[in-house]
Order: C-alpha cells, then structure tokens, then sequence
C-alpha cells in the first residue's frame, strides 16, 4: 500500500522534531503539535520548513492517515492523545505511539479500534537511523503491522517487526544485554570503558553495520560458533541488579571521562549519514 498521506506527529521533543523531519524528507505531509509554541520554535530548526507546525491538536490531527504519538513518556496522557485520535483522524487512520518503555496494552486500552494502533518506535535521531521497531498490541490486526512495514520501507526505513509486546522490544533489548556485560567487564577490572567502547566502534559495531550478527555467524561457521557458545555461555553475566557503575556515572554527570556531547553528537551523526547513503 503506497503511502501519499498525512501524518500528524505530537509532541515537538527531541523525537518528535526528527520524526517529523523523516517524513517531511520522504515526501510526506506533516503536521507537528505541541502544547506550548516555545517547543515547537526550538524544534523548528530541525524539522524543518516543509513541516507544519500548530499548538493546536484537533487541527493536528484532523483528516490524518497517521498519527505518532511521541509526548511525555506516562500513559495517561498518551491514551488521552490516542483518543482524541480516533476522534478526528481520518476513519481508515493508523494510530501510533513511540513510546520505548510503557506496555502497548497500557497506551492503547481506551481506543474503540484497537486493530488500528501499533507501536511505532523511532530510534534517536530518526531522521538518521534507519531502523524503526513496528509492535504488535495484543488487539493489533495483522493488516496493520503489514501495512506500517510496507510504508515504512517504502520511506526508505528498515522495519523490524515486533510480533509480541515485550518490555524493551528488539532493539533495546539486544543493546541492554550488551551493556549488561560491559559494565560487567569494567567493574570487573578486566577492561576500562574506552576500552569497551573501542571494541564496538572499531570492531562488533563496524562489523554489524555491514552484516548483522546472525550472518557474521554464518560467515565464521557453525561448528565454531557452536564450539564458542558453549564455552561462553556460562561465563557471562546474568546479574539482574544494575551495576554500582551506572550509580556512579549519574554522580559525575557522565561515564567516560572525556565526555564531550557535542563532539560526539556531530561525530554520531556525520557516520549515520554516511551509513544511511551506502
């Protein structure tokens, strides 16, 4: 199904300034929302010109095919916007939330078409990452999930399909049990954090931008990679308390001791881009 609608993104943050500007980018029609016209000012900037912006939600939503909500992570006044959704958007609509943490049956348990709602979760910065996680709520139709897919790869995203509304989805999963046995190793005083972070810039991570861990699996083949799990895998961490590390960082302001968010935001972005164009 070709995707020539109009999207309405609320919520002006961070996220919803770059999902607005990955669709504007893609051709889309969009509607950016806020509360307050402070926030959509400084979202301006990266959204873009050929965004629309408004403080008022009702004009946002009216008439939309899409709709990605992407306010205040709590429920409560996520389920308000979704409702107010259903009312105005268009009746064929897909409404959606970006939410990375709530239960989707939490978001969604207000809304009379429950088929009709998804999660549809940007990774930060949207406009420049190019997967996005599509979630299936328990009353999700098929047809749905199907359909946000193939408009989000005709939008020049690449979808991952989560079939099962589970805490933390794909993404946010494989990346937690990463830094799980990071910290593991540092506090363990078997590496430091420039060393981890060197290990994945200039080795898993560069490696996994071209193929995935699965393929690289299947490239080194299979009697070692099974021969390795087994030595491995009961060496791993399977600590279920965060570590003292985290605590700490939050203390200093920051983990590395070279922390500089500019540079490493320009850095971030200047690789993403060129990871987006291969």
């Amino acid at each position: 199904m070709e995707f020539r609608g109009e999207v309405a993104v609320v919520g002006a943050g961070t996220m919803g300034a770059g999902i607005a500007r990955f669709f504007a980018d893609a051709g889309s029609s969009v509607r950016l929302t806020a509360r307050r016209e402070s926030s959509l000012e400084a979202a301006r900037e990266r959204a873009g010109d050929d965004v629309a912006m408004t403080t008022n939600l009702d004009e946002a939503l009216a008439g939309a095919d899409l709709v990605v909500e992407t306010i205040v992570e709590e429920a409560a006044p996520k389920r308000a916007v979704l409702a107010r959704a259903e009312e105005l958007a268009a009746p064929h609509a897909l409404l959606t939330t970006n939410t990375s943490s709530l239960s989707l049956a939490e978001v969604g348990r207000d809304l009379g078409r429950p088929e009709r709602f998804a999660g549809l979760h940007f990774l930060n910065p949207p406009e420049l990452v190019r997967v996005v996680e599509i979630v299936g709520a328990d009353g999700t139709a098929p047809e749905t999930l199907a359909t946000l897919k193939g408009w989000m790869e005709q939008l020049g995203k690449a979808p991952v399909v989560v079939r099962r509304d589970v805490a933390g989805f794909v993404v946010n999963r494989l990346q937690y049990a990463l830094l799980r046995e990071a910290y593991a190793l540092v506090d363990e005083g078997i590496c430091t954090f420039e060393d981890v972070d060197r290990a994945v810039t200039a080795g898993l991570g560069a490696r996994w931008a071209a193929i995935g861990p699965f393929e690289t699996m299947d490239l080194a083949g299979l009697d070692v990679h099974a021969a390795v799990a087994a030595n491995l895998w009961p060496e791993l961490s399977t600590t279920t308390e965060p570590s003292p590390s985290i605590a700490a960082a939050r203390e200093r302001g920051h983990i590395r001791g070279d922390f500089d968010a500019e540079a490493l935001r320009a850095r971030r972005d200047r690789l993403l881009r060129l990871l987006r164009e291969a």
